[in-house]
């Protein structure tokens, strides 16, 4: 019998319903996403408008990135990709097929709260497929990242949008001081968003390498910007994506440290990491600094590379699932951190003096005005094999 999908007043086929959506696939990517300004997030503020905006963007994004996946050369050949165009499939399917009651908007919560549990996956079995990719197919570690990088910034704005939605539909009372509906802070402090990531990336460190003593992590800031007191930054920004981007550094500086020291307790507390923030009326500025021997010339062009990571170098393994650690991750923490900087207008960068340290300098937008999305253009950049020599 034909599997029949009922949907509101009317029944179709499966079969039916399957080529009306490939349909409605190549439609919405066809148009192109707005880049939203973190003003127009903010506006957003309540459940209806953030749901209009959801309804509105999130189609073409997900669409957009179900023809990125389907322009790659036997792209059905690999399981993990073939994984990853379900998850958009599905999650396309999920918002298309849901109304929107602006009075009743449950259905609509429960599908957004649905394709997010489901893209918790995406970029560890992204990252597994495309080493795959350049291994079988011989396809140019450039083109996989500029193919990456416009398939996770992508990917960044709809965790945004969603996370958005979520975040007003949750009652006022329970949501973080600073916040009027939303997941952007009004008031987000950077000095305190350091000092939390630097107490998370020293348990981290205690636990992974059984240390007696924590690392030395310091906060400094401008004599401006105390942590406390009133001439201290602040910014609107979501404190999120600022936390994960210095979580990443400062594992990134930890893990060097302690390697560097071959786990003597003296020599990493003689090599503390320096976390410093400084300010303008423009933009907010960090550096992280550790003296932990820098990053040799010779890897130096591939530290923002999907591909490389010096944390699973010596595994042989090509699954990421299974080489992530508390501490190294999964290997694309370096360049998906700058994907988080540019998102909202702002910039990540490094400086290396091999055998002595490494400073990463992390600029970000101060006015929400200023602070606008980098969304990739239709499908971005294509992949395709290297010609025979």
């Amino acid at each position: 019998s034909v599997q029949r999908v009922r949907h509101s007043a009317f029944q179709i086929s499966e079969e039916r319903l399957h080529e009306f959506l490939q349909a409605e696939v190549a439609f919405f990517a066809s148009k192109e996403s707005s880049s939203l300004t973190l003003k127009q997030v903010i506006d957003a503020s309540t459940p209806q408008r953030a749901a209009a905006l959801a309804v509105r963007e999130l189609p073409i994004r997900f669409a957009q990135r179900i023809l990125q996946i389907e322009n790659l050369p036997e792209w059905k050949a690999c399981p993990d990709l073939v994984e990853v165009h379900n998850m958009y499939s599905a999650s396309f399917r999920d918002l298309r097929m849901v109304d929107l009651d602006v009075g009743k908007l449950s259905s609509f919560t429960e599908a957004v709260q649905t394709l997010k549990g489901r893209m918790k996956g995406v970029i560890p079995c992204l990252a597994t497929a495309m080493r795959k990719v350049q291994a079988t197919e011989g396809v140019a570690e450039e083109d996989i990242n500029q193919w990456l990088d416009t398939f996770l910034l992508s990917r960044i704005g709809t965790e945004m949008l969603t996370s958005q939605y979520i975040a007003c539909t949750t009652p006022m009372k329970e949501q973080p001081k600073g916040r009027r509906g939303g997941i952007v802070d009004f008031n987000c402090d950077p000095a305190i968003i350091c000092d939390r990531a630097a107490k998370h990336v020293r348990k981290l460190s205690q636990n992974h390498y059984k240390m007696q003593h924590e690392l030395d992590i310091r906060i400094e800031t401008g004599t401006s910007c105390e942590i406390s007191g009133k001439g201290r930054v602040r910014f609107p920004y979501v404190p999120q994506y600022l936390f994960y981007v210095l979580v990443e550094l400062l594992k990134n500086s930890a893990r060097a440290t302690v390697d560097l020291s071959g786990g003597d307790q003296n020599e990493i507390r003689s090599r503390p990491i320096i976390v410093t923030v400084g300010a303008d009326p423009s933009q907010v500025a960090i550096r992280v600094h550790d003296s932990a021997g820098g990053i040799p010339f010779s890897v130096a062009d591939r530290v923002w590379s999907y591909m490389y990571s010096t944390a699973n170098q010596n595994t042989g393994a090509s699954d990421f699932s299974q080489q992530g650690t508390p501490l190294a991750g999964f290997g694309v923490g370096l360049p998906l951190s700058r994907l988080y900087a540019r998102y909202l207008g702002g910039r990540l960068e490094l400086m290396s003096l091999p055998g002595i340290g490494t400073r990463a300098y992390l600029y970000l937008k101060r006015l929400e005005s200023d602070a606008r999305e980098e969304v990739p253009m239709g499908l971005g950049h294509s992949v395709q094999p290297e010609p025979p020599l």
